[in-house]
């Protein structure tokens, strides 16, 4: 097998186990830069979060991380032994993801994307939610919007009063942050559901935590199901 070895290079033990895995997937896999059927991302969430929105991910993904890592199937303290069985006899699991729209740029978030407000300033927008057979639009103030895979859903969505959901889930998790009165409540929306968000002020658009542009007063991001990622087995099991 060929595998992509991602350490976060913030991290000198991620480093560190980066060198040693090298050695102990020698001789039956080969270490590649490109080409993988396998990436092994090593640093935590966050790691396997960058590597997949600078296009880095091939193959089935892997995470070494640590105590607090809900996406990555292994531990910085028992990667060994874990990663020998997993790859010996490997089940695999489909993680979705969202297709983000945002005018001419298209991007694909793992985890969530988050439209905030900026300036300390209440976020003024309208919700539209489109399925199959239904639509129906909302408007909304507060400090933001969160729309999450079912991944995502046990990280900021879930901190801002969302439902955790099966991590191989297809659905979307729609959470207001912070709504004015209340007025707006989470919702799981179903895996063909269309959400379109137009703001009416300045905002921030945010994918995966990282801070892609400000949308302008007017602007409209659409965001839907994206194309799954397979994982080897275990992603939100120590959870």
């Amino acid at each position: 097998m060929r595998i992509k070895i991602i350490p976060n290079p913030r991290k000198p033990w991620a480093k560190e186990i980066a060198k040693e895995l090298k050695t102990f997937l020698a001789p039956a896999h080969t270490p590649v830069r490109k080409g993988a059927d396998a990436t092994i991302c090593i640093g935590g969430d966050g790691t396997i979060l960058f590597a997949h929105y600078r296009g880095r991910l091939e193959g089935t993904v892997l995470g070494i991380g640590g105590d607090k890592s809900y996406i990555c199937q292994l531990r910085k303290d028992n990667w060994k032994g874990g990663i020998s069985a997993i790859l010996a006899n490997p089940e695999r699991e489909s993680i979705s993801t969202l297709a983000c729209t945002l005018g001419q740029r298209h991007i694909v978030a793992l985890n969530d994307a988050v439209i905030h407000a900026t300036n300390y300033r209440v976020a003024e927008m309208e919700v539209a939610i489109k399925t199959q057979n239904t639509e129906h639009k909302t408007q909304f103030e507060g400090d933001g919007m969160i729309i999450s895979t079912a991944l995502g859903s046990a990280a900021y969505a879930f901190s801002a009063g969302g439902e955790k959901l099966a991590p191989t889930e297809s659905k979307l998790s729609l959470v207001p942050i912070c709504p004015y009165k209340r007025a707006f409540s989470p919702k799981v929306l179903p895996e063909d559901s269309t959400v379109a968000v137009t703001v009416g002020n300045d905002c921030a658009f945010i994918a995966d935590g990282i801070f892609v542009r400000r949308l302008r007063k007017g602007e409209t991001v659409a965001i839907k199901r994206g194309p799954a990622i397979p994982f080897f087995g275990g992603v939100g099991k120590y959870y």
